[in-house]
């Protein structure tokens, strides 16, 4: 009888019973298009209250933008890698989508840096320019905006570059911890937004908010995985047919509602790709810890420095930011 029972559990599991899983029909790609231009589309309603010139504003923005985007790929490039999280990388979307996925800490922290770094170095210089020479309003405006968006891009709060650094070294291992993490950031975006008066902080310190309680869900559903014997821990590409769908099945249980307009058994529903991206957002790709405790502390340094030296810069030249607000209608 025990040896029916084995050859009956076995013949469950067997592979060859569960279709063959979807291809990951979710563009990342064109959902970056979209986010990117989200993101112009606020800056533009939320600048021309504020700024006369805006398409000229718009203009140094997307330059910056750039500039930062461009600083991730190059260090891609060097590790023939792909970082996770990286949002406003449509414009390179071939390139990347051809580099694999990262699992290496180094890589992803050193990718991650990279966005940043450049766009402070070149804020530093174009506002060292301005105090050697005679002062222009559009070298001030794109040193600001330099300094500014690739400063806050290294705070470390998620999801910016620096949040991503510091989770990665810390928090990206437990889910707990990471939730506990990315509430603080939003608990922090919230005040800093409703200290400067600035709606849209408090909005996006908000919608961070609805993170924590996707993180909560996921932390339940990988612990019903982890009692059904699945490894959620690796890419998309490397699930088994029958990992996707145990993930897939887990996933409707604890969505009813969305369970009842889904076909019963192992059919595929006609709007699969939504279930092809919630089983990807399960996923968890472990990550090789190949930085030492120096390599990491080092990391931290070169991020302080990186904040503090631009905002003393600024701070002990305010003469410079009266100058450009005399001299504009901002």
């Amino acid at each position: 009888m025990g040896d029916i029972r084995i050859f009956i559990q076995v013949f469950e599991e067997n592979e060859n019973i569960y279709p063959v899983k979807p291809e990951l029909l979710a563009s990342n790609s064109r959902k970056s298009m979209v986010y990117f231009f989200l993101f112009i589309l606020l800056f533009s309603m939320i600048s021309t209250s504020y700024i006369t010139n805006t398409y000229i504003v718009l203009a140094e923005v997307l330059l910056v933008a750039v500039v930062h985007e461009l600083g991730h790929y190059a260090m891609m490039k060097f590790f023939n890698s792909q970082a996770q999280g990286m949002f406003f990388m449509s414009f390179l979307g071939g390139r990347i989508k051809s580099l694999k996925f990262s699992n290496s800490l180094k890589e992803q922290t050193f990718i991650n840096l990279m966005g940043p770094l450049p766009g402070i170095v070149v804020g530093v210089i174009l506002f060292l320019l301005v105090l050697n020479s005679e002062s222009n309003v559009y070298v001030i405006e794109l040193a600001l905006l330099f300094l500014g968006i690739n400063l806050i891009n290294l705070l470390p709060i998620d999801p910016f570059d620096g949040g991503r650094i510091l989770g990665g070294f810390y928090f990206n291992s437990n889910d707990r911890l990471k939730m506990m993490f990315t509430l603080f950031s939003s608990v922090t975006l919230i005040v800093v937004g409703v200290f400067l008066s600035f709606i849209p902080l408090i909005v996006f310190g908000f919608l961070m908010g609805l993170k924590v309680r996707g993180l909560q869900k996921s932390n339940e559903l990988h612990e019903n995985l982890a009692e059904v014997d699945v490894n959620y821990k690796k890419t998309y590409e490397d699930l088994s047919n029958r990992e996707y769908w145990k993930i897939r099945t887990v996933f409707l249980r604890k969505n009813p509602k969305l369970k009842e307009m889904i076909p019963s058994g192992y059919t595929l529903w006609e709007n699969e790709r939504l279930l092809v991206e919630q089983v990807r957002q399960i996923l968890r790709v472990d990550t090789k810890s190949d930085m030492s405790i120096l390599g990491k502390i080092a990391v931290m340094i070169i991020m302080l420095l990186f904040i503090v030296y631009p905002i003393y810069l600024v701070f002990s030249n305010l003469e410079v930011i009266d100058w450009y607000l005399d001299n504009t209608d901002v």
